[in-house]
């Protein structure tokens, strides 16, 4: 039987991260290679306080024979690319030029961009998209979020937190969503509609605020604005980078949070959320509070935590082809 060779092109921790368990089940079947371009190349600075690329050492480089750090390389020898984003930037494109066999590339996340539309034949040759409905053309993949089919292990966990899931700060001045529009903050208004001071005297529960590790970050300058605008009596911590994200959502007795991906999993666990509308795009979410079926609907494999399966499934299929 002919050797099937493979290359994982990771970019992006918090876009990659969502299909990363499927290496280990890719290796029991194939020969894998790795390529590490963008933020998860080691030239890049790491912006938050918990760098997740040595994670991904750690957990996933035993599954690869081969590393490589640059778009550089011979690609002539791949029957499978397998990239984490479906944007044209950080390599991808060029990659694409390159390529001497399929490209499948992963969704980048909640958004209204089209990327999974307008990109292809441009970064890659089909997409993987989280849910059914989403599925627009025939080059478009409904496979689910892999990581998340672990959340069933945390289904009993104990609880202790209330959970806020923040996209921009109110101090960061005008943000574009790219459509034209911009942004709603999480400012003193936003946190005043959600009045933290009172869910945490009704349920005894301190609050976690989870922000984001971007470009630029400034954790001191996030730190001083939520202390001007939050009750003085509020107990809260800021946490950026988490080692078990999973855990996090899990141990959350409810959340509140912009739409975004992550915000996917406490709604898989069947934690009571409220999305903040405007603080991030809407996208997969436009039915969240109508559609009774909305897991099954916006993520494959979801209901039954099984994603990394369909995903498998899907590519054992194009190898086969």
């Amino acid at each position: 039987m002919k050797t099937v060779n493979i290359l994982f092109v990771t970019t992006q921790y918090r876009v990659g991260e969502r299909i990363y368990p499927i290496i280990s089940e890719l290796s029991k079947y194939y020969n894998l290679d790795l390529m590490k371009l963008y933020q998860m190349n080691s030239s890049y600075q790491w912006p938050g306080d918990i760098d997740l690329r040595n994670q991904f050492d750690t957990k996933y480089l035993q599954y690869f024979n081969n590393v490589y750090t640059s778009i550089n390389t011979n690609y002539d020898k791949y029957d499978l690319i397998i990239t984490d984003d479906n944007r044209q930037f950080n390599g991808l494109s060029e990659i694409y030029q390159r390529k001497k066999c399929l490209v499948l590339a992963c969704s980048h996340g909640v958004t209204e961009h089209d990327y999974e539309t307008k990109n292809v034949g441009k970064s890659y040759d089909k997409c993987f998209v989280f849910g059914r409905k989403e599925v627009k053309h025939n080059h478009q993949i409904p496979i689910g979020i892999p990581a998340n089919d672990i959340l069933k292990t945390y289904s009993n966990i104990e609880k202790k937190h209330i959970l806020v899931i923040i996209n921009y700060l109110g101090h960061e001045g005008q943000i574009s969503t790219g459509n034209g529009t911009f942004f709603k903050l999480f400012d003193k208004q936003v946190f005043d509609s959600i009045d933290l001071l009172s869910l945490q005297q009704q349920s005894r529960y301190p609050i976690v605020i989870k922000l984001k590790s971007r470009i630029g970050l400034n954790m001191q300058k996030n730190k001083q604005y939520l202390n001007s605008i939050l009750p003085k009596s509020l107990d809260y911590s800021i946490v950026y980078d988490v080692e078990d994200d999973n855990k996090l959502i899990a141990q959350s007795v409810e959340v509140y949070s912009a739409p975004s991906t992550l915000a996917l999993k406490p709604i898989q666990l069947g934690i009571p959320t409220t999305l903040i509308p405007g603080t991030g795009q809407t996208g997969i979410f436009y039915d969240y509070e109508t559609n009774e079926n909305f897991i099954e609907d916006t993520l494959e494999g979801g209901k039954d935590f099984n994603s990394t399966q369909c995903f498998l499934n899907y590519i054992k299929g194009c190898i086969n082809e």
